[in-house]
């Protein structure tokens, strides 16, 4: 896992350029949602809670993690800024959604990114604490990391200068 695929975003999400937006009304339910035209992969933007979209991992984790907000969404899963209650720090919580999970080809693929990552100690991987399911839910809490992300960088910024860019690809 890259560090810049978890970080925070800084700018509000973009109707025009976010997965999804287009395609669907506050009102959609997620296990409802449309899918946006040539990506069946792509998640509902839907504005819930985590414990609306979630409840049964919600009640799972009540008392060991505490959901302060939604980071991003992607093609395999929804990340979440969660406080680990027992260590007292911030974690990003990467869940596979219900309408992935059903697939076992996807779960597994889900479980083999954190396994994956976990293995890896590298400063450009973020550490992957815990993967496990609950409430039925496959799911991993990892290292979060703030910041801007390189894709918005590279839009706000446009293209590095080569010597910005070398620390980056040495590293």
């Amino acid at each position: 896992m890259i560090r810049t695929r978890v970080a925070a975003r800084k700018r509000p999400r973009r109707p025009d350029r976010d997965v999804g937006l287009d395609a669907l009304t506050p009102e959609t339910p997620p296990a409802t949602a449309r899918y946006t035209e040539g990506d069946p992969t792509a998640l509902p933007m839907h504005p819930s809670s985590f414990a609306q979209e979630f409840p049964a991992l919600a009640e799972a984790l009540r008392g060991q993690f505490v959901v302060e907000r939604e980071l991003g969404r992607g093609g395999m899963g929804v990340v979440w800024l969660a406080r680990e209650v027992q260590l007292d720090r911030l974690v990003a919580l990467k869940v596979l959604p219900p309408l992935l999970a059903t697939n076992p080809e996807t779960r597994e693929r889900f479980l083999r990114e954190a396994r994956t990552a976990a293995r890896l100690a590298h400063p450009n991987v973020v550490p992957v604490y815990r993967a496990d399911e609950a409430g039925g839910t496959a799911f991993f809490a990892m290292a979060f990391v703030d910041g801007e992300t390189l894709a918005d960088r590279l839009r706000d910024r446009g293209p590095l200068p080569p010597a910005a860019a070398v620390p980056v690809l040495r590293a």
